[in-house]
């Protein structure tokens, strides 16, 4: 069997979506022929835990782990934040009346940490990765960013030891979300295109996640061999078929909601349900961290007797509470470059096999994937009009029991995705 050094940051007991591809792709990569070896960070800064993803992970497979310099340590002393809060979330969360000092540690976060705030891990991962490479007798590389330092470790690596090495993105790099709404110097920006570009033309392949993140990619590096594997779903995460319905008509959303995702049409359209149609058995279920203009929103439009807000629950519970909806909500970032934006969620959705509104580019990668595999609808930001439509239909199809989507979704489960990758790394080998 060959080995496969998987470089992640984010590794279980670390919560949050970043885990789930490379936890998954280590789960079933034995099954293809491939023996991973994990390099992680022995406590990274992560803004959530999630003990129950340690379960995901095979018996017998090596997990090394190194120590790393956080820049979140200084900011928290900074910012007299306690040693034992999480990685804030103001750059993604846009969040109101940020002092003076964080403003400051945004600043320096933006614009001193190039490619990010976790390049303090590369000399240990480096340093490391030549042992395991040496001891382990690794045959291929792989990396999985965000974070990019992931990419920068990978390919010191390969330079280094000559073992060939697949990078795969999750996200884009200088197109990333959260870069979008926040202003970066001209020579931080200048540096990480350079950066960014080494990569991209230095690794022996490229996965991404959507067809318009390889065209994205293929405009910076048009020579490079491109692969796409989008996220998917596990089928043992789901271990039953939640038929049941509900006694109100039940929205259910698990994540985070940004500036940039407030569901402003669906909270419209709840409004309109309730106000012109006399619908009142309706249920809107979140979970997860989200920003003040959400919860704004939901005053706004006279929501909160039917909305329950929590905050981050571990993944299993997550899945729980999506199972037991009737239709579940996806926003794709309102930002530039969104068109492939392909999120982990939209899969888990997928799994859940309950109908998905979505709010984003309809003329994007995740209508296509919903629209392909008849799992749901996706209308776009200022539509109000269709969002009502759209909703009043999914209302009334589950008024009648009537099920209108077929959910062809089996090629996306992580099963069928890691079969690709071992594959991706055969190719890549030859």
């Amino acid at each position: 069997m060959k080995k496969a050094l998987i470089i992640t940051y984010y590794w279980p007991p670390a919560g949050g979506p970043g885990v789930q591809r490379a936890l998954k792709f280590v789960k079933y990569l034995p099954q293809f022929g491939w023996e991973p070896v994990v390099l992680t960070v022995q406590n990274p800064d992560s803004p959530n835990e999630d003990v129950s993803l340690l379960n995901d992970i095979p018996d017998g497979i090596k997990v090394y782990k190194t120590k790393s310099l956080e820049p979140f340590e200084l900011y928290k002393k900074f910012t007299g934040k306690k040693s034992d809060s999480k990685i804030p979330n103001d750059i993604i969360l846009n969040k109101k009346n940020v002092s003076f000092k964080d403003k400051i540690a945004q600043w320096v976060r933006l614009n001193i940490f190039i490619p990010d705030a976790k390049i303090g891990w590369k000399h240990f991962a480096v340093k490391k990765g030549i042992e395991i490479i040496k001891k382990e007798n690794i045959d291929i590389i792989f990396t999985t960013s965000p974070p990019q330092t992931v990419s920068l470790i990978g390919k010191k690596l390969s330079k280094q030891t000559g073992v060939k090495w697949v990078a795969d993105f999750r996200d884009p790099w200088m197109e990333i979300v959260y870069y979008q709404n926040v202003k970066r110097s001209w020579l931080t920006t200048k540096i990480d295109y350079m950066l960014e570009k080494k990569v991209f033309t230095s690794a022996n392949a490229i996965v991404t996640i959507s067809n318009d993140m390889i065209r994205m990619f293929k405009e910076k590096a048009s020579n490079q061999k491109f692969y796409l594997i989008p996220n998917g779903f596990d089928n043992t995460d789901f271990t039953q078929n939640i038929d049941n319905k509900n006694e109100n008509f039940t929205i259910a959303y698990t994540g985070s909601i940004s500036k940039d995702r407030v569901p402003h049409v669906l909270f419209s359209a709840l409004n309109k349900l309730i106000k012109v149609d006399g619908i009142t058995n309706l249920r809107f279920n979140f979970a997860g961290k989200y920003c003040p203009e959400f919860e704004e929103e939901i005053k706004k439009y006279n929501l909160e007797s039917i909305s329950d807000l929590r905050g981050f629950v571990p993944h299993k519970e997550s899945t729980q509470i999506l199972q037991n909806a009737d239709v579940l909500l996806l926003v794709v970032d309102n930002v530039k470059n969104n068109k492939g934006f392909l999120t982990g969620k939209l899969f888990e959705y997928m799994g859940t096999k309950k109908p998905t509104f979505a709010i984003g580019p309809v003329d994007g990668d995740a209508h296509s994937f919903l629209k392909d595999s008849n799992s749901g609808a996706m209308v776009g930001y200022t539509d109000d009009d269709g969002a009502y439509k759209l909703l009043k239909e999914m209302y009334n199809n589950w008024k009648e029991g009537n099920n209108i989507y077929t959910f062809d979704v089996q090629q996306f489960s992580r099963q069928n995705l890691t079969k690709k990758l071992a594959e991706v790394f055969a190719e890549t080998l030859k």
